[in-house]
């Protein structure tokens, strides 16, 4: 059994902190206060959202509305061609067009990746 007073003090850092999850506030009290419990406990005893509230953190969905034009996402894979050759792929794409950045093939992986073209070709599409 929690004491009260932790009790109390778990409900008051979850509402002052909307952002914190249960992860957070048992390491705060571990690092700041040398309290060990577990994340588990923790959301035993904060306070239930409110229905109607919105959330105090980010969805994913909203992060990557609200930051597409400045994420990019890079893929590296082998690509098997007709004559089975393996031919080594390098795809950068953004997320806002969801448009093909820079693309780079060769047939080994020998260090010919060029990273300032990929970033010129990057900063202009």
């Amino acid at each position: 059994m929690i004491p009260a007073d932790l009790r109390r003090l778990i409900r008051r850092m979850a509402s002052e902190n909307p952002t914190w999850g249960q992860e957070r506030i048992a390491d705060e009290l571990l690092l700041k206060l040398g309290i060990r419990i577990s994340p588990r406990s923790v959301r035993k005893y904060m306070p239930e959202p409110v229905s109607g509230r919105p959330r105090g953190d980010q969805r994913w969905s909203t992060f990557l509305r609200n930051h597409a034009q400045a994420i990019v996402a890079c893929d590296f894979f082998v690509a098997v061609t007709a004559t089975f050759r393996q031919i080594y792929v390098f795809v950068v794409t953004h997320h806002s067009s969801r448009r093909t950045a820079a693309l780079q093939c060769h047939e080994a992986p020998d260090g010919r990746l060029d990273a300032a073209t990929v970033a010129t070709d990057v900063r202009t599409r």
